[in-house]
């Protein structure tokens, strides 16, 4: 019955066929809805608790083929009352940066976090814009440390940095 209705319609049938190639290629390619949603990962479990918590200038993003690379991106504003030089400028900002992933480490879940795979920190302001890329799992050791010595050490052996001057 069904054989002799394709024989017939030979037209429906190769309709039928585009049409279940190009649903296939839409979801493919993300048009059909965000691909980013079913594939579960380390990165959006951390990023679904930090949007609870952090500020609003802060926006999150999971990246990368496989969405395990977290990015932080922070709009920072510096109340200038007096003019800072540039010299003055740069510890400010990276000792913002070291708060930031300090904070990152501390609301985030820390298995999560672990097994995310980079943790990307871009700090812009408007004179200096500062990117920082880690691993997740040296992320989670910053919440336990209090000393500011063995911070600045984790921080030069395993934060890597790249100032944007604008």
């Amino acid at each position: 019955m069904i054989l002799k209705t394709i024989m017939k319609n030979p037209v429906l049938v190769v309709g039928i066929l585009f049409m279940a190639i190009f649903l296939m290629e839409a979801n493919r390619r993300g048009y059909l809805g965000k691909r980013e949603k079913l594939v579960p990962s380390s990165c959006s479990a951390v990023r679904r608790k930090l949007d609870k918590r952090i500020p609003a200038n802060w926006k999150t993003d999971c990246i990368g083929t496989d969405f395990n690379h977290l990015k932080v991106e922070v709009d920072y504003v510096l109340e200038e009352k007096t003019l800072i030089k540039d010299e003055q400028l740069k510890p400010i900002l990276y000792r913002e940066v070291a708060n930031y992933l300090i904070y990152i480490a501390k609301n985030s879940p820390d298995d999560n976090l672990e097994r995310t795979r980079q943790v990307q920190l871009l700090l812009n302001h408007s004179r200096l814009s500062i990117n920082a890329l880690t691993e997740g799992k040296y992320v989670v050791k910053l919440a336990t440390l209090t000393d500011k010595a063995l911070i600045a050490q984790h921080f030069k052996t395993t934060v890597q940095v790249q100032e944007i001057k604008k």
